[in-house]
């Protein structure tokens, strides 16, 4: 007699598969259930065990009893098999096959019974860390302007941001990142409220009082706990001083933190930028305005006026590179030349280099350019480059977000999720950053994800509404009106300056169910980058693409790129006129060389070049 033949006679494999199916939707439900019940924790493993244990009692009960159709219980009858008999119900084999089962039981028994003592270890260690990391945490506010010129908040801003930089060098302390930190210290909020947004123990706040070439320095370190003052100081010194003053902030916050650092306060350095004073001022104003990015033509005055006086001065040759390609390559307004702008930012980004190849924004700055101007070989260098900046510590999110947007405009969102992921995640108060994590997560087809990134980047900015277009062309492609509406009208709330025109003409236009030709006549637009995203979100493709062909001045080509990799924009990423533009990228050649995006690749068809999808985004 074959052991599995006399199992399934005795309906033992039967029993097994029911009781299993049983015990998972039992363990399944119960996970649901006993939380919301307010069931002790306890129970939930107590469960477990009692049906893991459970399971070989069922199969030795199984293997010795049959339940007949009467509805009595009887000892299985043996085999009709006469060449070998079945096994006694209390013979040494099933004696033997039951004490395994009941060993096996037991151990999985104890396994569930200790998997959550288990995690609790874990739990209780990750706590640890994470509560010695928020001991060895600081935030730096915007130190506030005590001068009577308003202008001198620029400086009173940069002397904090420079103590900032030379804190993030600090091995073992973990730094709250400069917008978001800045962001906040304009607000009136508490500093116990402060420090639980940014995730951090520590404060340093102060303030900076300028007359002509003499400053106070007033600094105070707060413990956000207890709203406890941990030390303070007022400095009185030359401007000519001013480096030396940031440096011995920088060093009694550390040596007031030493206990809980890996480095003492030896390890805090500030090296001069520039001596002439001026210039430095100068810098500190067009920094501010980049971060800010407001103000941006003032702020290439700047820089340049500060570069002008000390050739030397290689950030600011870098933060002037970082303004220019800004200006170049997007939708800021300017006055400027777009053209001449982006000529002039790989001149500046080179200059930096050449005074200082380690400087990481300069790094940034000219990987983003040499990625903006295409190529095989210019996108693979800038990549690298983007890489190496993204990868230093730093309170400045710009390097990781530039390199993540590069991978979203070249068609990769799955790469660019993971680092602008990074971005947000170190500097979550900057809109930008929520919003272009917001169009990764669309192009993988997270939606409801993306939304709320794309949303709270409009509420961190009050008026951005850009990546929620983005997102709503993309759910009016996938013919779900509604939902594109239903968007678009959640961003008119979120906007603290009131709701957008140009976002009330689109939900208008899908309402009304207009055409793009329509829209144009009703709302008299231009070709802009505006209206590329509303003849996308209008389903007139050959509209979206042709201004974009024309000229990237003011940012049209960025809204295609990022546009193309959605979901529902299969027939915009095959269109004829996209492949020819992002051949005329180098995009093409560096795709042949490193895998084409997402499920693409070249037609290989008659008829024009263009990209193959079919397999869907």
């Amino acid at each position: 007699m074959n052991l599995f033949n006399e199992l399934r006679r005795r309906k033992v494999i039967r029993v097994a598969v029911v009781y299993g199916a049983t015990a998972f939707a039992v363990l399944q439900g119960a996970d649901v259930l006993l939380p919301n019940l307010g069931v002790p924790e306890w129970v939930m493993p107590l469960l477990s065990a009692v049906v893991v244990l459970g399971f070989p009692i069922a199969m030795v009960l199984a293997w010795a009893l049959e339940l007949r159709p009467d509805g009595t219980i009887h000892r299985t009858e043996g085999s009709d098999d006469k060449a070998e008999s079945a096994p006694a119900l209390l013979g040494t084999g099933t004696l033997v096959a039951a004490a395994l089962l009941v060993a096996v039981g037991v151990g999985l028994s104890a396994g569930w019974l200790l998997k959550p003592e288990s995690n609790q270890v874990e739990q209780d260690r990750a706590t640890d860390v994470s509560e010695l990391e928020r001991r060895a945490s600081i935030a730096v506010l915007a130190f506030e302007n005590m001068s009577p010129d308003p202008d001198n908040a620029f400086f009173a801003e940069g002397i904090s941001e420079e103590i900032l930089n030379a804190l993030v060098r600090v091995e073992g302390l973990k730094i709250a990142s400069r917008t978001s930190a800045f962001s906040l210290s304009r607000r009136d909020t508490s500093i116990p409220e402060i420090a639980d947004t940014l995730g951090v123990r520590h404060v340093l706040e102060g303030s900076v009082r300028k007359a002509g070439n003499r400053v106070r320095i007033t600094a105070q370190l707060i413990d956000a706990d207890d709203d406890s003052h941990l030390w303070s100081d007022v400095y009185d010194r030359e401007l000519d001083d001013i480096f030396a003053v940031q440096e011995e902030i920088a060093r009694a916050i550390t040596s007031e933190l030493s206990s809980i650092l890996d480095s003492g306060s030896g390890a805090v350095t500030i090296t001069a930028s520039t001596r002439d004073m001026v210039a430095y001022q100068a810098f500190l104003r067009g920094r501010s305005r980049f971060h800010q990015r407001s103000q941006l033509d003032t702020a290439i005055e700047d820089l340049r006026s500060a570069v002008s006086r000390d050739t030397n001065f290689a950030e600011a040759w870098a933060f002037l590179a970082a303004t220019e390609r800004v200006l170049g390559y997007s939708g800021w307004r300017t006055e400027l030349d777009r053209g001449e702008l982006r000529r002039q930012a790989v001149q500046s980004a080179d200059r930096a280099l050449s005074l200082d190849p380690e400087l990481a924004i300069a790094k940034a700055v000219k990987g983003r350019l040499l990625v903006d101007e295409g190529g095989r070989d210019g996108i693979e260098r800038g990549l690298r480059l983007l890489e190496a900046a993204a990868s230093v510590r730093s309170a400045d999110s710009t390097a990781p977000l530039w390199y993540g947007s590069s991978h979203l405009l070249l068609g990769h969102p799955n790469r660019a999720r993971q680092v602008l992921a990074q971005a947000q995640q170190q500097d979550p108060l900057v809109p930008i950053n929520n919003g272009n994590l917001a169009v990764a997560h669309a192009g993988l087809g997270q939606g409801e994800l993306a939304q709320r990134y794309a949303l709270r980047s409009v509420e961190l900015s009050g008026s951005q509404t850009y990546w929620v277009h983005l997102l709503a062309i993309d759910l009016a492609n996938s013919r779900d009106t509604a939902a594109a509406i239903t968007l678009l009208s959640q961003a008119q709330t979120a906007r603290v300056e009131g709701p957008g025109p140009f976002t009330a003409s689109l939900i208008e236009a899908l309402s009304d169910g207009l055409s793009y030709e329509e829209f144009v006549r009703r709302n008299q637009a231009t070709a802009n980058a505006t209206t590329v995203v509303a003849a996308a979100l209008l389903g007139d493709l050959d509209a979206a693409l042709s201004p974009s062909m024309e000229s990237v001045d003011d940012g049209r080509y960025h809204a295609i790129l990022f546009l193309a990799w959605l979901p529902s924009m299969e027939p915009l990423r095959e269109h004829p006129a996209f492949f020819d533009f992002v051949r005329e990228l180098g995009f093409v050649d560096y795709w042949r060389a490193n895998g084409f995006p997402l499920d693409c690749r070249e037609f290989e068809g008659d008829g024009p070049a263009r990209l193959d999808c079919g397999g869907g985004a």
